[in-house]
C-alpha cells in the first residue's frame, strides 16, 4: 500500500507513533481508529491474503488491551494462535511493512518476536496461550518488584477446547496469588463453528443473561426522558459494569469460578469503553482472573453473507500470486485436497464402516460438503487433536474403519495417542495428513516437515506418499485393507496436470515404482518430489546425455528393500529425494537400511529439508532457499555424477516393469 494513501486515508493510524499513546486518546478517537484498522486490514489482507476474519474481531479488544496495560516496560501478551494478531502488528509499528504481509521476507502472519519486542512468543497454534502466560506470572510470583505484573493470555472459544487449555485452567486457578488475566474471546468460532458442550455453555451464557436483557431494556426507556435520560444511561451503565464482577456465582461464570478463577463478564468485545473499565476494574487483583468477551469474527467485512467460514482467510490478490513460481514444469493440476476430499466421499458410500474425524478443521481438508452429506460419518470434535486420535482409535478397535484427516503440523499435538491407542493396538486407523513438507505462507509454525521421523519410530505403521491425486485415491483404497494404522502425507497445493500425471499401476504394500530407466545414477523420490526427479533427469540428459533412473518411492516404511538394494548396488550414486528434515525421514531410512544390509552407503546422498525453521514465503521461494528446487537439485546431482567414480564391476541391470 502506498505510504501517501496510507497517511491521507487513515490519518489516526498514521499519526500513532507508539502503543503508548492509545491510552491517551478519548472514547470518540479509539472508535474512529478501530474503523480505520478495520478498513485497513481488509484493504490490505485483499491484495497480500491472509487470516482476515480474526483480526476483524478484536479490534477494539485490542486497543482496549493497549489502553490498559503496559506491554512496552512491564506486562505481557500472548495471543493464541496468533491470527488474529493484525490489529496488534498494526499499532505496534508496523503499518508501512503491511504490503510485505506473509510475502517471502515481510512481515508474518503470526506473531514473531523477531519483528517486535511487542510479540512476546512465536505461536501458530492453539491452546497454549494459557500455559505460556501461566508461565510469565509463576516467574514473577513472589517478586516484589514484579508484584504489579500482568500475564495477559487472549484465547479463542475454539481453542479453550484444546486439552491444553484445560490443563493451564486446572493449575493456574489453584494458586489464589497468580497475576494471570485469560480474555476469553468469545466468537462461537475457530475457523468453522464451534462444537461442543462447552461451546454450548458459552452460547447459553451469551444469549441468556438476564441482566444483558434487562439493561437493554431499561437503557430504552431512559433514553426517552427529556433532558436527564443521558445521564442516567451513563450511571446505569457504570452500575452495570460493576454489578457483573460481582453475580459470577448465581450462574455466568461458575465453570470457571469452580477452576479458581475471578470470572466478568460477558461482554460486548466491540464496545472500547465497556473493556477498558473490565479490565480496569479487574487490574487491583492479585488472583487469576478470566474476563469473558463477546465478539463477532469478521466484522465489518461481507456483514450480511451468512457463511461465516467465508473471511477466515483470503487468497492473495493476482498480482502478489502473478509471480509464483511452478514447483515443477508439469504442476497444475487439482489439489490434493480436494482429490482426497471427494475420494472420502466414495469411501463412505461404499463402505458403513468408514468414518472419518477431523479437529476443527473442515473446511481446511475439504469436507464442509462430505459433512453435509454424511453429518453422522463426518465428524468434526473441535480443536482438540489429542482426543480426535483417541476416539479413532476407540472406533478402529471397534469394528470401523476411521480416517483421521489432520494437518501434519497438528498431529505432532496427538503424538502420545498416536503411540499409546494406535500403534500399540495395532488399530486400523487411516491418517491422511494434509499439508505434508512446506506449506508455503503460513510459515515454520505450519510446516508439516517432521511427520515421517515422528511416525517412522512407531511399530506397526504404514507410511506412503503418493506422486500425485491420481495415486492418493490409489493408496486411501490400499490403505483400507491394512490391518494396522497408516499415514498417507501430501502437500498443500497443486498436483500434477491430469494429463501430464503418471500412468497409474497397481501396487501392494511396500512396493516402488520404476518411472525411467538408467545407468548413470538414481533418483529415488518420494511423493511428488518424483515430477521434481523427472525434471532434473531431463535437464542432466539435455546437458550431458547422461540417464538417470527415476524411483517413485511410495513407501516410506515399509521401504521397497529389494528394489533399493539393486539400486545401491548397480548404481554408481543413488539420490533419495523428499520434502521432509534429513534428520529422521525417508532418506535416513534408506541410509540406515544400506549400512544395516552392508551397501556401500558412501554412493547415497540425501537430498531433503535441513535442520532449521523455513520462514514464510511461497513454496518455490522456500525450495530455492536451501537449495530444493529443480535447479539446485540439478547442480548438485551434476557435481556428484561428474566426481562419482565409475564401478569397478559390470552393471547388471534391473528390468522396468
Amino acid at each position: 500500500m502506498n505510504i501517501r494513501d496510507f497517511d491521507s486515508r487513515y490519518p489516526l493510524l498514521a499519526a500513532l507513533e507508539a502503543p503508548d499513546q492509545i491510552g491517551t486518546m478519548a472514547g470518540d478517537s479509539l472508535r474512529t481508529l478501530a474503523g480505520e484498522i478495520r478498513s485497513f486490514i481488509i484493504e490490505s489482507v485483499a491484495h497480500t491474503g491472509g487470516h482476515l476474519g480474526a483480526g476483524l474481531g478484536v479490534v477494539e479488544l485490542t486497543l482496549a488491551l493497549f489502553a490498559e496495560f503496559r506491554f512496552n516496560t512491564c506486562d505481557k501478551l500472548v495471543w493464541d494462535v496468533g491470527h488474529q494478531c493484525y490489529p496488534h502488528k498494526l499499532i505496534t509499528g508496523r503499518a508501512g511493512q503491511f504490503s510485505t504481509m506473509r510475502q517471502w521476507g515481510g512481515l508474518s502472519g503470526f506473531p514473531d518476536p523477531n519483528e517486535s519486542p511487542y510479540d512476546t512468543v512465536k505461536t501458530g497454534h492453539g491452546g497454549t496461550s494459557l500455559s505460556t502466560a501461566m508461565g510469565f506470572a509463576l516467574a514473577w510470583r513472589g517478586q516484589q518488584a514484579d508484584a504489579a505484573r500482568k500475564a495477559v493470555a487472549v484465547i479463542g472459544d475454539g481453542s479453550l477446547q484444546e486439552g491444553n487449555a484445560y490443563e493451564a485452567l486446572n493449575h493456574g486457578g489453584s494458586f489464589k496469588d497468580l497475576n494471570l488475566v485469560v480474555v476469553l474471546n468469545d466468537n462461537n468460532m475457530s475457523i468453522s463453528p464451534s462444537v461442543g458442550a462447552m461451546s454450548d455453555y458459552l452460547s447459553r451464557v451469551r444469549s441468556s443473561t438476564w441482566l444483558n436483557e434487562r439493561l437493554r431494556t431499561i437503557q430504552r426507556a431512559i433514553k426517552r426522558i427529556p433532558g436527564i435520560g443521558d445521564n442516567i444511561e451513563d450511571v446505569l451503565q457504570r452500575w452495570y459494569h460493576s454489578l457483573q464482577g460481582i453475580i459470577p456465582q448465581h450462574a455466568l461464570g461458575i465453570i470457571f469460578e469452580e477452576l479458581g478463577f475471578f470470572y466478568y463478564g460477558p461482554i460486548d468485545g466491540h464496545d472500547i469503553d465497556a473493556l477498558r473499565h473490565a479490565f480496569r476494574s479487574t487490574h487491583w487483583m492479585r488472583r487469576p482472573v478470566l474476563i469473558h468477551v463477546v465478539t463477532r469474527k469478521g466484522l465489518g467485512y461481507k456483514d450480511d453473507v451468512p457463511d461465516t467460514t467465508c473471511y477466515h482467510a483470503a487468497p492473495p490478490s493476482k498480482v502478489v500470486s502473478a509471480g509464483v513460481v511452478a514447483e515443477f514444469p508439469q504442476q497444475g493440476g487439482p489439489s490434493f485436497t480436494t482429490a482426497f476430499a471427494a475420494h472420502v466421499a466414495v469411501m463412505l458410500e461404499r463402505d458403513p464402516r468408514t468414518i472419518v474425524l477431523t479437529a476443527a478443521m473442515l473446511e481446511g481438508n475439504g469436507l464442509t460438503e462430505v459433512q453435509q452429506r454424511f453429518p453422522e460419518r463426518c465428524i468434526d470434535v473441535g480443536m482438540a487433536e489429542q482426543h480426535t486420535v483417541g476416539v479413532a482409535a476407540g472406533l478402529a478397535l471397534a469394528g470401523y474403519r476411521p480416517i483421521c484427516a489432520i494437518y501434519s503440523t497438528f498431529l505432532q499435538r496427538a503424538f502420545d495417542q498416536v503411540f499409546q491407542e494406535v500403534a500399540l493396538q495395532r488399530a486400523p486407523v487411516l491418517f491422511c495428513l494434509d499439508r505434508g513438507g512446506l506449506v508455503g505462507n503460513d510459515g515454520a509454525t505450519h510446516h508439516g516437515v517432521f511427520d515421517i521421523a515422528y511416525l517412522r519410530c512407531l511399530p506397526n505403521f504404514t507410511l506412503m506418499a503418493p506422486r500425485d491425486t491420481g495415486e492418493l485415491v490409489q493408496m486411501m483404497d490400499l490403505a483400507a485393507t491394512c490391518d494396522g494404522p497408516v499415514a498417507i502425507r501430501f502437500p498443500r497445493g497443486a498436483s500434477a496436470q491430469p494429463q501430464a500425471q503418471l500412468p497409474a499401476s497397481s501396487f501392494a504394500v511396500g512396493e516402488a515404482e520404476y518411472v525411467e530407466e538408467g545407468s548413470d545414477g538414481c533418483l529415488l523420490a518420494y511423493g511428488p518430489m518424483t515430477y521434481v526427479a523427472l525434471e532434473v533427469r531431463r535437464q542432466i540428459e539435455a546437458a550431458t546425455g547422461r540417464k538417470l533412473c527415476v524411483v517413485n518411492a511410495r513407501f516410506a516404511k515399509p521401504l521397497d528393500e529389494r528394489l533399493i538394494a539393486a539400486e545401491l548396488e548397480r548404481q554408481p550414486v543413488v539420490f533419495t529425494l523428499e520434502d521432509h528434515v534429513v534428520a529422521g525421514g525417508f532418506g535416513s531410512a534408506v541410509a540406515e537400511f544400506a549400512i544395516t544390509h552392508r551397501h556401500d552407503a558412501a554412493r547415497l546422498e540425501i537430498l531433503g529439508l535441513p535442520d532449521l525453521f523455513i520462514e514464510h514465503g511461497e513454496r518455490a521461494q522456500q525450495f530455492a532457499s536451501v537449495n530444493l528446487d529443480v535447479d539446485a537439485i540439478t547442480q548438485r546431482v551434476s557435481a556428484r555424477l561428474e566426481s562419482a567414480a565409475p564401478l569397478r564391476r559390470p552393471v547388471r541391470l534391473v528390468k522396468v516393469t
